[in-house]
């Protein structure tokens, strides 16, 4: 087995974006099921599952939107807590190397 030292975080980061590409993909089927729904003419012009319909397609488009335009911050905050991540396992090792020697000096 390979050692995973050095890899702070890249699972997670990982693990989030097949997250939001799967998320992107069934939000793409829920809308074309809908539409395709909205569009076969089984409902009459007018009437409350006809309506019913358009809001949900509406929920759909505007709420997967949304999210989507915040995954810049979301991997912006990821990203600023991978680098606090980082700076403090460096401080950890740091100070371990530092403990470990005998002070010599010049």
């Amino acid at each position: 087995m390979k050692s995973k030292k050095g890899q702070v975080g890249l699972e997670g980061i990982t693990k989030f974006i097949v997250g939001a590409l799967v998320l992107a993909v069934t939000v793409i089927a829920v809308f074309l099921a809908l539409t395709s729904l909205q569009n076969a003419g089984i409902f009459t012009a007018g009437s409350q599952a006809a309506n019913d319909t358009d809001l949900i397609i509406g929920n759909v488009t505007t709420g997967a939107t949304q999210f989507f335009t915040f995954i810049p911050t979301i991997l912006t905050l990821l990203g600023v807590v991978l680098l606090m991540i980082a700076i403090a396992v460096l401080i950890v090792v740091v100070r371990r190397a530092g403990g470990a020697g005998t002070g010599g000096g010049l």
